[in-house]
């Protein structure tokens, strides 16, 4: 998505990882999710955990901004878009916009949130996402949230103007760095 902050725009679309960089701490924790359960990947970008998922569920829902999803980029070593690279290499699975997520009403045994919460500038924004992951989320199932730990190199950026839980920094680009 893309927020006007102070006439700067922060294309949070920008900040998705590569399946090059996977954490391998957050890769092993999937692979030992257990039962087959039905996931919600909230905010899947560019589908770095996509096989990890896959390979430990019986079906995945896909969710991302529209602009995510539909826009041409490198996915997984393709130039495609991420809705496209799903239909042709995760039969069974879909993937859903953000803005029309709250239409399909479906719910999950589990859902991962991974590196989101703080690409997000927006404390409205924020709240609406934490809401549709509760209205996402089967009675017992479980959500996972993983957000970037502290480390030098985000040290350099807190430089910049206070935001919400981290700093925007604009220069070439407009881009916010938030720790949690």
């Amino acid at each position: 998505m893309r927020y006007t902050i102070n006439e700067a725009e922060i294309r949070s679309e920008n900040a998705a990882k590569s399946c090059k960089q996977k954490s391998k701490v957050v890769d092993s924790y999937l692979k030992s999710i257990s039962g087959r359960p039905s996931i919600l990947d909230f905010g899947c970008g560019k589908l770095r955990y996509s096989d990890t998922l896959i390979s430990v569920a019986s079906k995945v829902t896909f969710v991302d901004s529209e602009i995510q999803l539909s826009r041409n980029q490198i996915v997984r070593g393709d130039f495609t878009t991420v809705r496209d690279y799903i239909k042709r290499h995760y039969p069974g699975c879909n993937a859903i916009s953000f803005e029309g997520l709250h239409k399909h009403g479906l719910k999950h045994d589990f859902i991962t949130c991974i590196n989101v919460l703080s690409a997000i500038p927006c404390r409205k924004t924020i709240n609406k996402v934490l809401d549709q992951i509760h209205r996402s989320l089967k009675r017992n199932g479980r959500a996972v949230f993983i957000c970037q730990h502290r480390s030098s190199y985000f040290k350099k950026f807190s430089k910049g103007r206070k935001w919400l839980y981290g700093y925007i920094n604009i220069g070439k680009k407009a881009f916010l760095i938030m720790e949690f």
